[in-house]
């Protein structure tokens, strides 16, 4: 849920102040295919509608081309409180941009903002509002925004969780999001929000693709006295996509009703509406934010989110109300309520900012090469290291697990010894490969791995994908994960030890040609010791303990 950029920002500070698209025909039955959602008339009226809407005997049968479903972004995938992101991003990048501007400590309403002084930057009401979404939105070119939003998403936090926002994502709408496109429904996010700042990262967070994403936005010139011609962002509304622009927006890009959609304030009404009173089977959800302990709650009293009218009108339209704190088992993919009782850990050394630099540079490479699914930048989420052990230990002994290994370190000193790297490798993944630099083995090091499996043999048990850090977007774990942790230590250790350091995925035949390649080596030393819970494709996902070395 979201409005005219200005509009919105002004409510908010006042406020303040006072997809992939062939998919399966069927429903897998032999799971539960929302296990975030709690059993109720909820997630079984979404069953129903979607095991009917695949039924070619069924009146609710949908045929596949007009399975459109269609989700609002702010406050129904991603939490829109205390601000809706999006508008943490202006403030912030005016906060950024300051040095560049030092007429802005006495100008309105970038002194206000700089000074924390809300009240006077929203005094020139909606024209001061514009001017400052202006500022962080246009004149640069769409590849240098996109660069902003994806700069800004990695490093910036919520005030409430510390999580960056991208994280900020509700596991039980990534389930319903996968489960309809496994039964052949379209996903599209129509929201209020800016369309190019969505798309920087909706496809990593929701499996969403860009081209699927309909939102408001500036008006862009294409301009050729540049080589190569760049698209340019003009200070210029060129479409509002909330309330009753929303239905335009899908007619002008989707050019189908849908059959299913989903929305959480009555800035979703209109969208919900034309959904429901289309000819033919359709549902629509709207999520109530009723869960103040996990959550927010807010409903018909908030300024910014109101729902009012939603929730007067669904029994009318047959709309289903989710409940957020009855509905949902948990509500973030990080949410501790439905932890796995093991986790899979990686007891890791941390390199130097020698290899950390020479492993982004190619990790670039990869990503140049191959963006798809399961493709990732060296960033907080998928740490750059040099795996010692990988296995399986129950989340209970951690604690245990942490002062064995700091005994080791403290014995066997490993960020004293000079390393050496020696070139390439991959691991092959369908047609693509999973790279790496590898490292020369020492005597130290191989002493040092040796010592770490001897003091976590009596804590290492057998386990399963669940000890991974979950997907956000609730695709599985990649297969053969399970069985590469649990058969570390006889594959991957003493003389069998290939020490790298992951850079990422890229086609085979991209990687065949690199490792063609001469290679030139370089030496580095290790900063640190750590223990990471292991996420997908084996990366270094959440940091548990560091050395104290």
């Amino acid at each position: 849920m979201k409005t005219n950029f200005a509009v919105l920002l002004l409510a908010v500070l006042a406020v303040l102040v006072l997809s992939c698209n062939q998919q399966p025909s069927s429903t897998n039955t032999g799971s539960d295919p929302l296990p975030s959602w709690n059993d109720g008339t909820s997630k079984q009226a979404i069953i129903d509608f979607v095991k009917n809407s695949i039924d070619s005997t069924s009146k609710g049968f949908v045929p596949v081309a007009d399975r459109i479903a269609c989700f609002d972004n702010d406050g129904t995938l991603w939490t829109e409180k205390p601000l809706p992101f999006e508008l943490f991003f202006v403030i912030d990048r005016i906060k950024a941009m300051a040095p560049q501007h030092p007429e802005w400590k006495t100008q309105q309403p970038y002194k206000g903002i700089l000074e924390g002084d809300l009240k006077a930057a929203i005094a020139g009401g909606e024209k001061a509002l514009f001017e400052m979404i202006m500022t962080t939105h246009a004149g640069m070119t769409t590849d240098e925004f996109d660069k902003t939003v994806k700069d800004w998403m990695a490093t910036a936090t919520h005030p409430k969780t510390g999580k960056h926002y991208n994280e900020m994502v509700y596991q039980p709408m990534l389930e319903l999001l996968n489960y309809l496109r496994a039964n052949g429904h379209k996903t599209f996010i129509v929201s209020g929000g800016g369309i190019d700042f969505m798309r920087v990262w909706v496809e990593q967070a929701y499996g969403i693709p860009p081209y699927q994403v309909v939102g408001s936005s500036l008006k862009t010139k294409y301009d050729t006295t540049r080589t190569p011609p760049v698209f340019i962002k003009l200070a210029e509304l060129n479409f509002n996509d909330d309330k009753l622009g929303k239905p335009v927006g899908i007619h002008q890009h989707i050019g189908k009703r849908p059959v299913f959609t989903a929305g959480n304030s009555d800035r979703d009404y209109a969208m919900l509406q034309y959904t429901s009173t289309g000819s033919g089977p359709h549902f629509g959800i709207i999520v109530h934010h009723t869960d103040s302990m996990r959550e927010y709650a807010y409903d018909r009293d908030d300024k910014l989110a109101r729902l009012n009218n939603g929730l007067n009108d669904a029994k009318k339209y047959g709309w289903i109300i989710v409940d957020m704190k009855t509905d949902w088992k948990k509500i973030y993919p990080f949410d501790e309520k439905v932890e796995s009782e093991l986790t899979a850990i990686d007891v890791l050394l941390n390199p130097d900012k020698t290899m950390l630099d020479s492993a982004k540079v190619y990790n670039e490479i990869m990503r140049r090469n191959y963006a798809g699914p399961g493709s990732y930048s060296l960033d907080a989420l998928h740490t750059p290291h040099i795996t010692v052990l990988q296995c399986f230990v129950k989340t209970a002994d951690l604690k245990k697990v942490y002062d064995e290994v700091e005994k080791v370190v403290k014995s066997e000193k490993p960020t004293n010894e000079n390393l050496t790297s020696k070139g390439f490798y991959y691991f092959p993944y369908k047609e693509l490969g999973l790279a790496g630099i590898t490292i020369n083995t020492t005597p130290n090091l191989l002493r040092f791995q040796e010592k770490i499996i001897e003091a976590l043999k009596p804590f290492i048990v057998v386990g399963t994908d669940a000890a991974f850090v979950q997907n956000a977007d609730g695709t599985p774990i990649a297969a053969g994960s399970s069985e590469y942790v649990n058969g570390f230590i006889p594959d991957h250790s003493g003389a069998k030890y290939n020490p790298h350091v992951t850079i990422g995925l890229a086609q085979e035949d991209f990687l065949k040609e690199l490792l063609a390649k001469p290679y030139n080596s370089f030496t580095f030393k290790s900063s640190s010791v750590s223990i990471y819970h292991l996420g997908d494709f084996g990366t270094a996902r959440t940091k548990l303990w560091t050395s104290t070395e």
